[in-house]
């Protein structure tokens, strides 16, 4: 039976449970149907009458009183009323308004009437309501039980597809099936398969670049230092020079970020990393944005604050931030402060442009500055979801504030 069940569809095994479902339902409204509770009602009135009558019998003929119960009374053919005198012996109901139940019988060559009130009976109007009560929540359990066992062999391979895929287990279960599961199992198997082709064409497309790129430009920043130190101190080449240089240790710098990025995130070199030492580092790369403006860069952080994180990939973080800062705010002043282990850095810039979204920064997304802003704060996302973190931004025409909750508990992405 159950390999019969596991080669229907998921469209044919909702339908059967809903077929069984209604078979089971109207197998009790036939059944409720076949009871006549009129003639319930008058079996059990009649087979107390005759249980109380052989009680009398025995009392009559052993020459005792005869002893009722509460609600009967016994009528013989001298004191009986005129109105039951036509009745012959048997069993006999009135109708409403006087109710009453009345049984004739014979003994010893007399007749007996004995006639009992309804209100005793009562009580069976309330069984056949409670009857009534039971079928319908017989009815209603019936269908709860058929839809959970629908529901746990309906959900069961869907919860057990779903839980490979998020475990990253390979194969995916299910994948021979001929139903809708197997339909989907192989969906997922396909896309899961396209995805990690496409991550290791990316992969290896940053490696390959990463490595060819480096010989050349340690070259060009080799002869780059050569020529700043042949150069005469008020030669106007020598603001060229450097900036070839800052330029081509940028590019190094950004090259080993994007190594480090192609890598499993949970296989990252961390260790306990100084923050302020990091952060003075990076303002003092940031010197020549700010040189001729009228902008003050501060630091509020303790002396001794450090986050357990990839040293290479945190500096990157911060040098993009505090590099856009310095970068776009002309006049005011650029404030990084540290509270545990949350980083903000707030400017008085013009604010990020209106075509970038401020959660969630897009690689390429269309900017009203063409400078390469969008792809600096493309790459501080990955990082930050790389490592775990949290960022959070404000933007205005009167600034930007970023905040960066390195807490690690976060979700990371591969």
């Amino acid at each position: 039976m159950n390999a019969i069940y596991r080669q229907m569809t998921l469209r044919t095994r909702i339908t059967v449970s809903f077929v069984l479902l209604m078979v089971a339902v109207m197998g009790f409204v036939v059944a409720a149907e076949q009871l006549d509770y009129d003639e319930l009602r008058a079996y059990v009135i009649s087979r107390s009458l005759h249980d109380e009558m052989d009680r009398l019998q025995a009392d009559l003929a052993d020459g005792a009183p005869p002893t009722l119960s509460a609600g009967s009374e016994l009528f013989d053919a001298r004191n009986v009323p005129d109105a039951l005198r036509p009745y012959t012996p048997g069993y006999y109901s009135a109708d409403p308004p006087d109710v009453w139940h009345l049984l004739v019988f014979d003994l010893g060559g007399q007749r007996y009437y004995l006639r009992q009130d309804a209100a005793r009976y009562q009580y069976l109007e309330h069984v056949i309501d409670g009857y009534a009560l039971v079928v319908m929540l017989l009815c209603i359990l019936c269908a709860f039980w058929i839809g959970r066992l629908t529901a746990a062999r309906v959900i069961a391979p869907i919860t057990r597809l779903a839980d490979a895929v998020q475990r990253g287990q390979t194969p995916f279960p299910f994948q021979d099936a001929r139903d809708e599961i197997g339909v989907l199992a192989r969906a997922f198997a396909q896309h899961s398969d396209e995805a990690e082709q496409y991550l290791q064409r990316e992969r290896c497309f940053v490696g390959d670049a990463s490595h060819e790129l480096r010989t050349p430009l340690a070259i060009i920043s080799g002869a780059a230092e050569t020529i700043v130190h042949q150069l005469p101190e008020d030669s106007h080449l020598r603001a060229s020079g450097e900036r070839i240089v800052r330029t081509t240790q940028e590019m190094q710098r950004q090259l080993s970020c994007l190594l480090l990025l192609s890598r499993d995130p949970q296989r990252l070199a961390k260790e306990d990393v100084p923050l302020r030492p990091l952060i003075e580092e990076c303002m003092s790369r940031c010197q020549p944005w700010l040189a001729g403006k009228p902008v003050v860069l501060l630091l509020d952080a303790p002396q001794d604050p450090s986050i357990h994180t990839n040293a290479e990939l945190a500096r990157s973080v911060v040098w993009n931030l505090l590099r856009n800062a310095c970068q776009y705010t002309d006049k005011g002043e650029i404030r990084i402060t540290v509270r545990d282990a949350t980083l903000s850095i707030i400017d008085t810039g013009p604010g990020l442009p209106p075509s970038m979204d401020p959660q969630q920064f897009q690689r390429f997304a269309p900017s009203l500055r063409e400078s390469g802003e969008g792809l600096g704060l493309s790459i501080v996302q990955r990082i930050v979801d790389h490592l775990g973190w949290r960022m959070a931004v404000e933007s205005s025409e009167n600034g930007c504030r970023f905040t960066l909750d390195m807490s690690g508990t976060h979700d990371q992405q591969p």
